[in-house]
């Protein structure tokens, strides 16, 4: 296959990037967006550094660095990282990450693979976030692919062999992976990979041997944690909405709403982890074994490795023990701790329950809590 074969849903190439920088330069909400980002300069000004920008990487050195920087001054303590030192910078990773904000989660860890002499990799997001052109465009100069969403299966089965193709393209052209591990943002605070998606990384290469087949994507885990929970209110909403209705319809633009959210809600600390890959050597006692029995035990190993990775903060602690209505955690915050955290908690509650109804409040509460509890649960588990 070469890269002619996935026109329809793959980033731009270095020598596209000119083309997509002159769009930049003549939309006036590409420019009012650069202008947040260098607002000490002037329309010229950007416009005559964005048409100097020849490269992916010097969009995402220049622009995205930038950006991201300014998100963190603004919503953030900092950032901690753990495990950047373990990768190889001559190898190509296939990043599973749990998946809490809709853009940051990767954005971030694009920024720090830069900071740590590595290439940026890869990012794929689905079709539902591509809602103009500006978007799409900013997406590929971003070496953001698309990840098409269907309801229809035989829709859905060429897709994904299409992604599966696509994503090992890119690991033998040396080229890293960033994707969720499920399809859309965690809701509920419980970080487990989808047995479709380990299905559909094995749909290319070779399908009789699954062993070698996984262990050629070198999949590496990532555990991204926040000390406050993006767009939490909007998630628990969501869910209780689903849960009641059996149903949940979003709004035309509620996607964006999120980005918008994550981007400026504050988020307190943010730790990324590097977890270790998942190797041959993890994998050979599944050789001969069944496909049934092959997906979900990588499954599950995602999991873990995120799990034991996973940075608790005291919100989480404070979180299991009010929900679970125990002291059991109270070693790992002080009241003061507890006092904020709560605070955070009824603005939430006053907010949504003036929309909800009180009849909402008990469940809603629990749902609100175990976005933050449940990981302790989880790495409890293991």
């Amino acid at each position: 296959m070469t890269l002619n074969d996935f026109e329809d849903i793959r980033s731009y190439t270095n020598d596209e990037i000119p083309t997509a920088m002159e769009y930049f330069i003549n939309d006036e909400t590409s420019i009012s967006m650069a202008k947040l980002v260098f607002p000490d300069k002037s329309v010229q000004e950007i416009q005559d550094l964005l048409r100097n920008i020849k490269t992916t990487e010097e969009f995402q050195s220049i622009m995205m660095t930038r950006f991201v920087r300014l998100i963190m001054a603004t919503s953030m303590k900092r950032v901690d990282t753990q495990g950047f030192d373990t990768l190889d910078k001559k190898k190509a990773y296939l990043f599973t990450g749990n998946h809490r904000d809709i853009t940051l989660d990767a954005f971030i860890l694009q920024m720090y693979m830069l900071e740590n002499g590595l290439d940026t990799c890869n990012i794929g997001y689905g079709s539902n976030l591509i809602l103009n052109k500006t978007i799409d465009v900013f997406g590929k100069s971003n070496k953001m692919f698309k990840v098409e969403r269907s309801q229809n299966i035989r829709e859905l089965a060429q897709n994904s062999q299409h992604l599966s193709d696509y994503i090992r393209y890119l690991i033998r052209d040396n080229k890293s992976v960033w994707i969720a591990q499920r399809n859309g943002r965690t809701k509920d605070g419980n970080d487990k990979t989808d047995h479709g998606l380990i299905n559909m990384f094995s749909m290319s290469g070779d399908r009789k041997n699954l062993v070698p087949n996984l262990a050629e994507l070198n999949i590496t885990p990532i555990a991204t944690s926040y000390e406050y929970e993006p767009c939490a209110m909007m998630k628990a909403r969501e869910s209780y909405i689903k849960e009641r209705d059996g149903v949940y319809v979003k709004k035309p633009m509620e996607d964006m709403d999120s980005i918008v959210s994550g981007i400026k809600k504050k988020k307190g600390i943010m730790t990324i982890s590097i977890c270790p890959t998942i190797t041959y050597d993890d994998l050979k006692k599944f050789e001969g074994a069944d496909k049934h029995e092959i997906v979900p035990a990588v499954a599950e190993m995602i999991d873990k490795r995120i799990y034991a990775n996973y940075k608790l903060y005291p919100n989480n602690y404070i979180a299991h023990d009010w929900l679970s209505g125990s002291c059991t955690f109270k070693k790992y915050y002080t009241q003061e701790e507890k006092d904020v955290f709560k605070a955070y908690c009824d603005k939430i509650f006053s907010k949504l329950l003036d929309e909800l109804g009180s009849e909402a409040e008990k469940r809603f509460t629990e749902i609100l809590l175990g976005i933050y509890a449940i990981p302790v649960q989880n790495k409890m588990a293991i």
